[in-house]
């Protein structure tokens, strides 16, 4: 591949609400809109991915039930659909995101292909690969086969790079291209958004997540429970599952007027911008994009200072971190920013500014194109 000429690339992901799913679907949007023929090969179209698009495709994995297996498989027919779309569009680079099963996939799709319609596989690693299951003997060695077959491996933290080469026992070169957010403009103004809330002048604690345990939703409840404050707020929860397992958590600890839901939100610009402050409380996180988004609208947050976060927020200059556990650090840094709104605001302005040099599309997108190109080359 010569120049600047225009890749043909396959991306797979986990289409569902979470990191990765919405990382790789901006990253195949800005792909096609820098010109880039991009396929999208998943089970569901991806929540995020635009139905109507220059160079954007989706092809749909079909997965049968049959008596013989007792689960249904997906690695076989997602491999062969990755063969399929492969040879009809001629595609160079396929991008898988997480190792299992789409880096296993793509290497036996790959094995599939004639000679001369060898493409090259690019995995990035979010997190669960390494964290979940890579300390799993059941997963551990294909998860190592596959990333040692991959013709590029990438995390999207120097804390998961570590963590992997440490897990895993991977000795191979592991890339680290951080996490981007692509903001999209918001479809409501802040006041119609408050609005629909039924809010007044409270301020907003923010929180966004998948509500996987490792976000410790028990802890974002308990910590909000702890905070004193004269300056009434509400804690606005965007959940990409269902909170109704935590509702008897929240009538508990006395928070039902103080806490709001809402699940499976598309357009999260509209709840971002109202945000005044974001809590994060997981024992794990390879990076948080969902803290990245909150930046990127100038909301500040209180995180815990656990795997990747400390690469995303600058301490005491965009955000604070606390030790991970701890709800009496959480509440009480969380009570300082409400008291202290021109502190709160500064770091706002801050985290805006180490988002947009740091973490935006125009920065990490291309360093994706310059991986390809020199793959292909």
């Amino acid at each position: 591949m010569a120049g600047d000429a225009a890749l043909r690339i396959g991306i797979t992901c986990y289409p569902s609400v979470g990191g990765s799913g919405v990382l790789a679907t901006a990253l195949g949007e800005d792909l096609a809109e820098r010109g880039h023929e991009v396929h999208f090969i998943c089970y569901e179209r991806p929540f995020r991915l635009p139905a109507q698009a220059p160079r954007l495709h989706f092809h749909p994995v079909v997965i049968n039930e049959y008596g013989l297996f007792r689960f249904p498989d997906y690695t076989l027919p997602l491999s062969v659909r990755m063969a399929d779309v492969a040879l009809e569009h001629r595609l160079d680079v396929l991008h898988v995101h997480y190792a299992v099963p789409h880096a296993t996939a793509a290497i036996l799709a790959r094995s599939m292909l004639p000679a001369e319609r060898q493409l090259r596989v690019v995995t990035t690693l979010h997190g669960t690969d390494t964290s979940l299951l890579g300390s799993d003997p059941g997963y551990a060695p294909a998860i190592r086969y596959a990333l040692s077959c991959s013709d590029a491996v990438t995390a999207v933290s120097e804390s998961l790079k570590g963590e992997t080469q440490q897990v895993l026992g991977f000795a191979g070169p592991i890339e680290v291209i951080h996490n981007f957010f692509a903001p999209r403009p918001p479809r409501r103004s802040p006041e119609e958004v408050r609005r629909e809330l039924g809010l007044g002048d409270e301020l907003v604690i923010l929180h966004s997540s998948n509500l996987r345990p490792g976000k410790r939703i028990d802890l974002l409840l308990e910590t909000v429970a702890r905070v004193r404050s004269t300056r009434d707020f509400k804690l606005l929860v965007l959940a990409g599952e269902e909170f109704a397992p935590y509702m008897d958590t929240v009538k508990r600890l006395g928070l039902t007027q103080r806490v709001i839901v809402r699940e499976r939100v598309n357009a999260i610009e509209d709840y971002l911008q109202i945000g005044d402050l974001g809590l994060f409380t997981s024992d794990t996180e390879s990076f948080c994009l969902s803290l990245l988004e909150a930046m990127c609208f100038g909301c500040p947050s209180v995180s815990t200072r656990v795997g990747g976060i400390p690469e995303v927020v600058e301490q005491d200059r965009s955000g604070v971190l606390v030790p991970a556990g701890d709800a009496a650090a959480l509440a009480g840094a969380v009570e300082a920013l409400i008291r202290d709104a021109p502190r709160r605001i500064a770091l706002g302005r801050a985290a805006r500014e180490r988002a947009r040099k740091l973490f935006s599309a125009a920065v990490i997108v291309p360093r994706y194109e310059a991986l390809y190109r020199r793959l292909c080359r």
